[in-house]
């Protein structure tokens, strides 16, 4: 009988949930005690990592990076993002150690007999250094290093290991003299370090999207081994323990283990209180009222209540959102004070710490939130997670979550212009635009974009019959537009320049462009056009325009760009002669007569063609109102 040796059985665990960007940890010797830090909130934290109970070390830091504890005084060791080391434990005072600049990452504590060390490398200068904790002088041991976190140094103090972000790489480098030798490419935005029992291997973090851990087996020549995928998203600090039976990693919102001979039973309590609602528009708040415009009626207020309706919401890009948040008690609630905050998609909310007071009905009063950081400086449509997370403060306690739920977020580069003046924003329109004109971080950008997703929708056509406006003349029948462009009916496949002049300005003006609808006119030759709808050159209706309407900026005259969702013109040095290549007209300059801009491509040189199509705007220019 063959005798088959048992496989490791790996386990992934959560310790600790709900971190704010969590960074760097430190394991205690008897692997009882971890300290990690939270970059988001400048935090520092302690945690029973049998048990999960977590306690608020120090508020106050400024972007912790790393963490290390001289276990044997208690001296508690903090790097800064904004270039200090500071001492941040025992004690409630926070010293500045040293302000070496360059964004220290990864700390390690040498002892000698009489002295102390304390190494780190330097994120944005490339240093590795040298801090003498009695004297506080620093030492550069060297520089030129490619945007370096991780560090550790061996046994012998001879030789520091670094990652190097830049080259994706593990570097040794010899204490003594400075010099550099690059031992393992290949990484995956590797971070934090540690060292393996035996001190002949390195665990590697290995962030984002990799989001595992390696060991790298120092032999020759240096070899990778996977210990763990599928950690908690954008992973950085690691701290083994002595036996490396458990592995712990401080990732971007949770805490977690990597086991091999079972995890640690986490037992967390029921929650105490859970979200009940959650409001993002409210008065003297930046969220943009919104509209269903099939029922006419505004979206209800708070947008989210727990098993009865999740609302969007809508910003103005790069605004620092509040939310007013109501909670509901349950069974397990008990008096005091809790931290209450929420990770998420974004970054989450900042954690606050609130006593709070349940009326007759069971429910708190609203209590003000902001989220982590600002919005994204672009045009978007966002599922926004928010995991809520409280625990008590007055004592060690476990972090539970008390909701969760997916918010819809419409972004948009400022606020809408008319019709969106007089016209709450639609839903529906916010929707078709947001996800047009994604990405966008200019008006011009978004404007663009709506035009080329409403020019290549495939819903409709040119109407090469007649020409006639189909969604609305004095009004933009905008309701039955957007039927048509989500798959429906509206009004029949069929537009011309000025329906498509009122789709493209009306929803880019949504997003926070500035376009008018506007005419050339009258009676003008044309050059052969791709019209919408066709993939074919041709020359509609007999060959002239009686007029030509498009979305315009500024004044609407020559000296102004346009942006045409009709048509493509010929975007060739000779638009007047095959063959053509085909260019949508966004944010072209109208132009004269004298150079190949818009007017010239659409429009042969000559008294019958560019001289005839001349600009409007005194009778023409406008913005239809929405119906």
């Amino acid at each position: 009988m063959v005798k088959r040796k048992r496989e490791r059985l790996m386990q992934i665990t959560d310790v600790v949930l709900g971190l704010a960007a969590g960074v760097g940890i430190d394991l205690s010797s008897d692997g009882k005690t971890a300290y990690y830090v939270e970059w988001s909130i400048g935090e520092l934290a302690k945690v029973e990592v049998a048990t999960g109970l977590v306690k608020t070390v120090k508020t106050g830091l400024t972007y912790p990076q790393d963490v290390e504890v001289d276990w044997a005084t208690g001296e508690i060791f903090v790097s800064e993002r904004t270039g200090a080391v500071v001492q941040a434990g025992p004690g409630e005072r926070t010293a500045k150690i040293v302000e070496p600049g360059g964004a220290p990452h990864q700390l390690a504590l040498v002892k000698e007999p009489g002295k102390r060390y304390l190494y780190t490398v330097c994120f944005d200068s490339g240093r590795l250094i040298r801090i003498n904790l009695a004297t506080k002088a620093i030492k550069t041991i060297t520089t030129g290093l490619g945007h370096p976190i991780g560090l550790v140094i061996d046994a012998a103090h001879k030789y520091a290991y670094v990652t190097e972000q830049d080259k994706s790489a593990l570097t040794r480098i010899e204490l003594a003299s400075g010099n550099a030798k690059k031992l393992f490419s290949g990484l995956a935005s590797p971070f934090f370090l540690a060292w393996t029992k035996n001190g002949k291997g390195i665990f590697c973090v290995q962030r984002d999207p990799a989001n595992s851990l390696v060991q790298l087996n120092l032999g020759t020549p240096v070899t990778s081994t996977s210990i763990a995928t599928g950690l908690a998203w954008r992973p950085s600090g690691v701290a083994p323990s002595g036996d490396n039976k458990l592995i712990y990693i401080c990732a971007d919102q949770r805490l977690q283990v990597i086991s091999f001979n079972g995890p640690p039973v986490i037992k967390r309590p029921p929650p105490p209180f859970e979200v009940y609602s959650v409001q993002f528009n409210y008065r003297d708040g930046p969220a943009i009222p919104l509209k269903n415009h099939l029922t006419g009626t505004s979206i209800p207020l708070p947008e989210y209540v727990k098993s009865v309706r999740n609302e969007p919401s809508a910003y103005v890009s790069g605004a620092l959102p509040h939310v007013k948040v109501v909670f509901r008690k349950l069974p397990g609630f008990s008096g005091g004070t809790y931290a209450i905050g929420a990770t998420g998609s974004l970054g989450g909310v900042h954690r606050k710490n609130v006593s709070l007071v349940f009326n007759a009905s069971g429910l708190s009063n609203a209590i003000d939130f902001e989220f982590m950081w600002p919005l994204p400086n672009t045009v978007e449509r966002l599922k926004v997670l928010l995991e809520w997370n409280t625990r008590k403060t007055a004592v060690p306690s476990v972090p539970v979550v008390c909701g969760a739920a997916t918010h819809k977020l419409f972004l948009v580069l400022a606020k809408p212009t008319a019709p969106w003046v007089a016209e709450t924003p639609w839903v529906a329109a916010l929707e078709l635009a947001c996800g047009w004109a994604a990405g966008a971080a200019t008006s011009d950008v978004a404007a663009s974009l709506i035009t080329e997703r409403y020019n290549g929708s495939g819903k409709v056509s040119y109407d090469t019959v007649s020409g006639s406006t189909f969604y609305g003349f004095s009004q933009y029948n905008l309701t039955q537009m957007l039927d048509r462009l989500n798959g429906g009916p509206g009004l029949g496949g069929k537009v011309n320049c000025t329906d498509s002049a009122n789709t493209v300005s009306t929803l880019a003006n949504l997003v926070g462009c500035d376009l008018w609808q506007s005419r050339m006119e009258s009676g003008f030759q044309l050059n052969e056009m791709i019209a919408i709808g066709y993939n074919s050159w041709a020359v509609p209706f007999s060959g002239s325009f009686n007029y030509h309407e498009v979305a315009w900026k500024g004044a609407c005259t020559q000296n102004d760009n346009i942006f045409d969702g009709c048509l493509k013109v010929d975007g060739d040095a000779d638009p007047t002669s095959a063959p053509h290549t085909p260019l949508l007209p966004t944010n072209m300059l109208f132009g004269d007569c004298s150079a190949i801009n818009y007017r010239l491509r659409l429009c042969p040189p000559g008294a019958n063609g560019c001289a005839q199509c001349v600009p409007n705007p005194g009778m023409t220019r406008k913005r239809r109102p929405i119906i």
